[in-house]
């Protein structure tokens, strides 16, 4: 089976990425590659590893115009030097639904007639409680061991979406978080789920079906544009384009409060912190997962200490599979109303 890793006759494809709205705007991001499909077929070590290279190995097309049709707008925009295009629309005002809902956009190319029009996910959220999940990924959701690389480069390059891990207790959690009153008759959570992590877009794909596998809901992933820079290389540029993320989805729902869940590998705690002090009363209580261990370092011990300060309960902990415990310990009302501040938000780690 070829690499086709360096093609430059493969079809033109449109990669769709969950976006989302709230009462006027629309934000949606799209790419456009070259590319097979499907990226991997087959089980074998050897079809892993090319699948996994070939998500790397993206094809970017720039200068490509792409149309967006939906939520009664119509617009048109170019990609970027990476193939990226992003829409920021003004649409008719229309009020946020009581729980989340998901909507549809077409994307094309119209100077293609041979290419596929693509569906993307747009997100509703709902303002059930005023309250919605912002989760990292990495160590938090999927059990990735991105702190101990060389100890688990197999995890890297042979495992797929199937293969891979879940973090204990995170789909427990994240269902608690979701449907406070009860499991959803639907397939999606009542309350909105963002996702911001460091791992890069080629990896939309690859985390939309290992979510979708192990019941985490389903949610907009804002990821982030690689390069061998100084903006993306180093352990504090992840805290950095975390921070960004969550301010832009708190700014962008300024009506609504959130929890943020993370772990202690890329700077989730020192990120949390910084959001909460620039967005006083936003966060309404934080999880931190310790995956390599319970000792904590001396900077995010303090970004803790900071956010307990400023009245945001902490959990701290090996593992979410507390329940309901976790929950009420941080001043959660089992009806589901938003996060209390309580005086006894004290750190389980």
């Amino acid at each position: 089976m070829p690499l086709g890793l360096f093609k430059n006759d493969l079809p033109l494809s449109i990669a769709a990425y969950a976006g989302f709205r709230n009462e006027s705007r629309l934000s949606a991001r799209a790419r456009v590659l070259r590319r097979d499909k499907p990226l991997w077929d087959g089980e074998g070590a050897s079809e892993k590893l090319i699948g996994l290279l070939r998500l790397y190995s993206s094809h970017e097309v720039p200068g490509v115009t792409v149309k967006l049709d939906g939520l009664g707008v119509s617009a048109e925009a170019k990609t970027d030097a990476e193939g990226f295009v992003d829409f920021d629309l003004q649409i008719e005002e229309t009020p946020l639904p009581l729980h989340s809902e998901w909507h549809e956009i077409t994307l094309s190319l119209p100077e293609f007639d041979m290419a596929d029009d693509e569906q993307a996910p747009i997100l509703s959220p709902g303002t059930d409680g005023r309250l919605g999940v912002i989760s990292d990924i990495d160590d938090t959701v999927i059990e990735s061991g991105a702190h101990e690389f060389f100890s688990n480069w197999r995890r890297f390059l042979f495992e797929m979406p199937g293969d891979r891990l879940a973090v204990p207790g995170a789909a427990d959690l994240f269902g608690q978080l979701g449907n406070p009153a009860g499991p959803s008759p639907d397939a999606d959570p009542r309350r909105a789920f963002f996702y911001v992590s460091s791992s890069p877009w080629n990896l939309y794909g690859f985390l939309t079906e290992f979510k979708r596998l192990n019941d985490i809901p389903r949610g907009p992933m804002l990821l982030r544009d690689w390069g061998f820079n100084k903006e993306t290389l180093g352990k504090s540029s992840h805290g950095a384009h975390k921070t960004d993320a969550i301010s832009r989805i708190l700014d962008f729902y300024p009506d609504l409060r959130f929890v943020l869940i993370g772990d202690d590998t890329q700077g989730d705690a020192e990120a949390f912190w910084h959001v909460a002090r620039d967005h006083p009363g936003r966060v309404a209580a934080t999880f931190i997962r310790m995956a390599t261990g319970e000792v904590i370092a001396a900077e995010k011990q303090a970004a803790l200490d900071s956010l307990r300060a400023a009245g945001v309960p902490v959990w701290t902990g090996p593992a979410f599979d507390a329940g309901h415990d976790m929950l009420s310990e941080l001043g959660f009302d089992p009806a589901g109303e938003t996060a209390r501040v309580v005086d006894a938000a004290e750190s389980r780690g």
